[in-house]
């Protein structure tokens, strides 16, 4: 029998153990030996509910709270960005292509390519400056350097858009889904080639407040151009003759359209192209959507 007075002891435990003399004793054994766990595992679950209570740290919970508080700033700054610039380049490449075929280019020559490209950049720099100034309230200038970074990568996709369609149209007979495709590859491209030249030239030459190059912004125009890259896609819609066109409602443009309706339809079919593939980058996971580092 054990000792009455062992398990009275406050400081130690009582455990019988096997001596060399094959005999059985008594010893007593520190009582931290045996709670040392217990201690841990409590400490463990303070942690956890210290973390629930705490502003700093993040539970479970608060992490999905704050990735749907993400997505739906992702969703506000798609829409400004398609009612600031991504409309008005279809907008204004369309009301370009006008002015293109009034000065006696075609469609197949570098003249209109080139008008077409820098009537859809100057569209984007004007709805991106009077859009983050008069209405956000923005700094003009730092407003007006972003619209000419903007206005470059759109000049590049702009001017490459006619004769990339006109080449995918005769390799595929007009096939809309083809067409579409290659189209979004290749302008998204030189979206982003733009994107990086202007970099290169507003803000590490001539000293204009825009973020040099980087590997974190490297990432986000190229996530910037897929999405640009949609909106050039849907644009090939506005040829409602194109074959399996399914957007040729409400996209195609008319003969009997008035230029103001045929610059709608354009403008409605770059913010659709670019509101579909932003949709889906929106609900990437944190840091892999193109706007999270403006976000922060």
């Amino acid at each position: 029998m054990f000792p009455t007075s062992a398990t009275r002891l406050p400081r130690s435990l009582a455990k019988h153990v096997l001596t060399r003399s094959g005999g059985l004793r008594l010893v007593r054994v520190p009582l931290s030996t045996r709670i040392v766990p217990e201690k841990e595992a409590a400490a463990a679950r303070a942690v956890s509910q210290s973390a629930r209570m705490s502003t700093v740290a993040e539970t479970e919970e608060m992490k999905t709270e704050s990735h749907t508080a993400l997505i739906a700033k992702r969703y506000q700054l798609t829409t400004e960005v398609i009612a600031s610039k991504v409309f008005w380049a279809g907008f204004g490449w369309q009301g370009s292509s006008v002015i293109a075929e009034q000065m006696g280019y075609g469609a197949d020559t570098g003249g209109f390519a080139l008008v077409t490209g820098g009537g859809e950049a100057t569209a984007v720099f004007l709805g991106h400056s009077l859009f983050y100034t008069l209405i956000k309230g923005g700094v003009a200038k730092d407003e007006l350097s972003t619209a000419l970074w903007l206005g470059t990568g759109t000049f590049f996709s702009g001017t490459a858009w006619q004769p990339v369609v006109n080449v995918l149209c005769d390799v595929t007979g007009n096939f809309f889904p083809a067409v579409a495709a290659g189209t979004m590859v290749a302008c998204g491209s030189a979206f982003y080639a733009g994107l990086r030249v202007g970099r290169a030239l507003w803000g590490e030459t001539l000293g204009l407040p825009v973020a040099k190059r980087d590997y974190d912004n490297l990432n986000s125009d190229a996530g910037l151009s897929v999405a640009i890259g949609g909106a050039t896609a849907m644009f090939v819609a506005c040829d409602g003759s194109m074959v399996m066109n399914m957007f040729s409602f409400p996209f195609g443009v008319l003969d009997t359209d008035t230029t103001l309706m045929a610059m709608v339809r354009a403008g409605g079919a770059t913010a659709t192209g670019y509101g579909i593939v932003q949709a889906w980058q929106n609900l990437f996971p944190k840091g892999r959507n193109w706007m999270d580092i403006y976000l922060k």
